[in-house]
């Protein structure tokens, strides 16, 4: 509910709640410091999710994103998960991470206290390492995958050659074979990329 009062596709308020972006932001904001208020301990952390971008005309966009990221950072939010699109069945989304470029600046530069969640198309575990690695975001957020395979976390773990992860018990036997298989397909593309 409270995303539908920050894009205008969806927030046709002509009270205090509704216009501008300052006051579309009026409501999920006065919820949000409520919340934060009892949030207990005080230093917990306390994530907000946003979309970056409707992919519509007239609709959100990243720079209404860092505005919004902003006015949330001062209210006491200090994760920020970025996703963007579903609003309209009119959009025409681009697919991949959709942290705006102003939230995806080193860390130095954007503030200890604001960190980020990518989100988006992230369907390997090397996309995770390179955005990580990139200082894009300070996390990533693996949906569909996960959807397709609850197994994912484990298989990429593998695929990349990161075995020391615990796999559930009745998997184990799995879980040895899966690393052989990948060791061995790396062993074979190493051997291919040296001739």
């Amino acid at each position: 509910m409270l995303s539908g009062f920050l894009s205008p596709l969806t927030n046709h308020r002509s009270d205090e709640y509704g216009g501008s972006l300052a006051n579309r932001l009026r409501f999920p904001l006065e919820v949000f410091r409520a919340m934060r208020a009892i949030w207990a301990p005080p230093t917990s952390r306390c994530p907000l999710r946003i979309s970056a971008h409707d992919w519509v005309d007239g609709g959100m966009t990243p720079d209404d994103a860092v505005e919004i990221a902003r006015a949330f950072k001062a209210a006491g939010a200090d994760l920020i998960d970025v996703s963007s699109g579903q609003v309209s069945k009119d959009e025409k989304p681009v697919y991949g991470p959709h942290v705006p470029d102003a939230l995806l600046r080193p860390r130095a530069q954007r503030g200890p206290a604001l960190r980020t969640i990518a989100v988006g198309a992230i369907s390997e575990a090397d996309h995770v390492n390179s955005i990580i690695a990139a200082g894009r975001a300070d996390l990533c957020a693996i949906a569909r995958p996960h959807l397709a395979n609850p197994a994912w976390t484990l298989n990429e773990a593998a695929r990349i050659g990161y075995f020391d992860i615990a796999w559930p018990k009745q998997y184990r036997a799995a879980k040895a074979q899966l690393e052989r298989n990948y060791e061995r397909e790396r062993a074979q593309q190493h051997a291919k990329d040296a001739a």
